[in-house]
């Protein structure tokens, strides 16, 4: 069977259990639970049938591809495989017929033994043997003790030492000569047998159950490294020198010379002859055991929605720099993060790298956020626990406290709601109160008539029937000139409705309706006529703001609310 010659190959060139198993191409987690007597049960029968072969005619048929290799192997010979000579004048057919009843035909030890327990496997580097996974064990615990992390699944990362993509396109090039019908792309990938192996011991030693990097939220990453995987990676460059020749002039664009891309786009196109030019006929024994370096552990970003309503009018919604100067106290953002990093066991430090706000627009430091409130989400990275539906209340109790800010709802939202939000910032519909100002030819406030309220409400400069009253082209408002781009965008009015003010005969209030990306502000004083047509059309006179609020923001949310 292939499979057996498989086996006996991969022993002999020095690989592990695991790696055997490997290059049988099996992808079944079930494969690796037990890996030794896997492998056995292959190598057991190859045994027995020596010996019942044996027995009825005094020699082994062993397979001579299998076989020439095994020699030079142990001779240590640069020679290729197929170019190599039996020594001292014997033919090539009497030196396999010496060496099969030397290495098959006199010895009980199955090809399993030949590689010593303290020997480092030739792909593997030692990745998959359990000898060096005690250190690993022992990072992992202590990260996982500093973070202590409330959560009960648990998902396994490696990065791996780029030398043994090079180990295991040897050995698989070696198997396609000796074994017909072998193909390089079966090789299950090292990442995946060390998830299984590895994995396993290590949720059992950390109390967590193991599972995918898609539904486990915490992730643990093993950083391993080879002492000889800069040296070993010249042989790739001997295999494409073009490639690298290329790469070395190109020092800006390509910092580190051997990646794992690199390595695998020179080892594309490699052959058994090229690599035996190369030296590697087949894979050297290592010379020490890949060793864990650092460990690392993330848990996915939890997020929170919900919605807050702001009643200060000097309240920036995240804190405002100027040259490195605060100019105001505080904001809506800081407001927010403080009892939230609390209660997820964040100091305000680390408050401020970890958490983030997400919403749904923004207003201006002197406009107040009323009705519902503006919807928003926090993101909260590398979380260490998850707060119950009890907490999070208190969590608004203390950012509503001050009654700055008011939220009265945070509960678990998805990434995929996030999407929701995002368009929502674009598309919505929000209406505004706005306290507004006649003002007459000089400059001073003028008294509102009713007819000036008449001629607000019935204003449109869109036909009959169309979704906006009134439409707008508005430039680029000049205080915000310096972080947008200028450009002349359309937007609409879809409602307007003006009332007077009780004993205020030269303001009024108006209530709009706008699509996403309005300014109001910039509608209703015209801003040097770089918004029209602006209040001043309709109310048949010149107008100023004095105060925006606003009063509804138009966006199912939270989604599950």
């Amino acid at each position: 069977m292939i499979e057996r010659s498989i086996i006996r190959l991969c022993k002999d060139l020095g690989c592990c259990d695991a790696c055997c198993v490997r290059y049988l191409g099996l992808k079944n987690p079930s494969s690796y639970e037990n890996v030794h007597q896997f492998v056995q049960k292959y190598l057991d029968k190859d045994t027995n049938s020596q010996s019942q072969t044996l027995g009825n005619e005094g020699h082994a048929d062993p397979d001579p591809n299998l076989l020439k290799e095994t020699s030079a192997d142990r001779d240590n010979s640069p020679v290729d495989i197929n170019t190599a000579q039996p020594n001292n004048g014997a033919s090539e057919s009497q030196t396999i017929d010496t060496k099969t009843e030397v290495d098959v035909g006199t010895s009980s030890i199955p090809p399993a033994k030949r590689m010593k327990m303290d020997d480092v496997c030739v792909t593997c580097l030692g990745i998959l043997q359990e000898k060096t996974w005690p250190e690993a064990f022992a990072m992992v615990q202590d990260v996982l003790e500093k973070k202590r992390y409330e959560c009960e699944t648990i998902a396994c990362a490696l990065s791996s030492p780029i030398a043994a993509i090079l180990r295991e396109r040897a050995v698989s090039l070696h198997l396609e000569q000796a074994c017909p019908g072998y193909e390089q792309k079966s090789l299950m990938p090292l990442k995946e047998a060390w998830k299984w192996l590895f994995g396993r011991k290590l949720a059992d030693i950390v109390g967590k159950r193991l599972d995918s990097g898609a539904v486990a939220p915490l992730l643990v990453t093993l950083n391993v490294e080879y002492p000889d995987d800069g040296q070993e990676l010249e042989v790739v460059r001997a295999l494409a020198p073009a490639l690298f020749e290329s790469r070395s002039k190109q020092r800006r664009r390509f910092s580190v010379e051997f990646t794992r891309r690199s390595v695998e786009q020179a080892l594309g196109g490699a052959t058994a002859g090229a690599m035996a030019a190369a030296g590697w006929r087949a894979p050297p024994r290592p010379a020490a055991r890949a060793r864990p370096v650092s460990a690392a552990a993330w848990h996915a970003p939890l997020l929170l929605g919900g919605r807050y309503v702001k009643l200060s009018r000097a309240l920036p919604q995240t804190p405002w720099l100027v040259a490195g100067r605060r100019m105001m106290h505080s904001s809506v953002q800081e407001i927010i993060f403080e009892p939230v990093a609390a209660a997820y066991g964040l100091s305000p430090e680390e408050g401020e790298q970890r958490l983030k706000l997400i919403s749904a627009g923004r207003e201006d430091v002197d406009v107040r956020c009323l009705g519902t409130g503006r919807p928003f989400a926090l993101e909260i990275a590398d979380p260490r626990r998850t707060p119950d539906a009890e907490e999070l209340q208190r969590v608004c109790e203390r950012i509503s406290a001050e009654r700055k800010v008011i939220v009265r709802t945070l509960m678990p939202i998805t990434r995929e709601d996030l999407t929701l939000l995002k368009q929502g910032e674009q598309t919505k519909c929000k209406t505004y109160e706005a306290l507004c100002v006649k003002l007459g030819a000089d400059g001073a406030p003028a008294t509102v008539t009713p007819l000036d309220l008449a001629n607000i409400n019935a204003y449109r400069n869109t036909p009959e029937g169309d979704a906006a009253r009134v439409r707008l082209l508005q430039r680029t408002p000049l205080r915000v000139l310096h972080r947008r781009p200028l450009h002349a965008r359309r937007r609409a009015l879809l409602a307007l409705h003006a009332r007077a003010v009780p004993r205020r005969p030269a303001l009024f209030a108006l209530r709009v309706r706008a699509e996403a990306g309005t300014y109001v502000k910039e509608w209703a004083h015209g801003e040097l006529r770089r918004t029209r047509p602006a209040l001043a059309d309709a109310l048949g006179a010149r107008a100023d703001i004095l105060a925006l609020d606003v009063a509804d923001v138009d966006l199912p949310w939270p989604p599950n609310q």
